[in-house]
């Protein structure tokens, strides 16, 4: 039962922040684990948004859907995800910092399935890299974006 939490500041606004993670086919830009994220409809991010993705994991490529389970404007987001092998339940909490900027803290609750379970003791370190890049990833896309720029690469 991995779980992974990572906090990242940004000089970028809340509103700007929020607007951007919480659309999570932006996912691609900042996690070097998802290699696509497409939304099912056009909509932008809202309650029962549905998002299909393709992840990474070593050298396999795995299907997964997440669904918006939860949104607060400029304050949550979490997505349930579920795959063959991988079931997470991703949350990410935005706050205002003193500067005007934001702070987000991002929590990845993953649980592996079938015979898989057997290994996750022995995936730890493998799961906190993966949540280390993600991190990076994400500082460098709010840095963009607090730079007044794209948060595209």
């Amino acid at each position: 039962m991995p779980k992974i939490t990572r906090t990242i500041t940004t000089h970028a606004p809340v509103d700007d922040v929020f607007r951007y993670l919480a659309d999570f086919s932006n996912a691609p830009e900042w996690d070097p684990g998802t290699e696509s994220s497409v939304p099912r409809d056009h909509d932008g991010p809202k309650l029962g948004q549905v998002y299909d993705l393709v992840v990474l994991f070593g050298d396999r490529k795995l299907s997964m859907t997440y669904e918006i389970t939860a949104l607060k404007e400029n304050r949550l987001v979490t997505l349930i995800g579920d795959g063959s092998t991988t079931h997470a339940v991703d949350t990410m909490e935005f706050s205002e910092v003193p500067d005007g900027g934001t702070a987000v803290t991002y929590t990845a609750d993953i649980k592996l399935k079938g015979l898989l379970r057997l290994a996750e003791p022995f995936l730890g370190g493998r799961f906190a890299e993966l949540g280390d890049k993600a991190e990076a990833g994400m500082n460098a896309a709010l840095s963009r974006l607090s730079s007044g720029g794209s948060a595209q690469q």
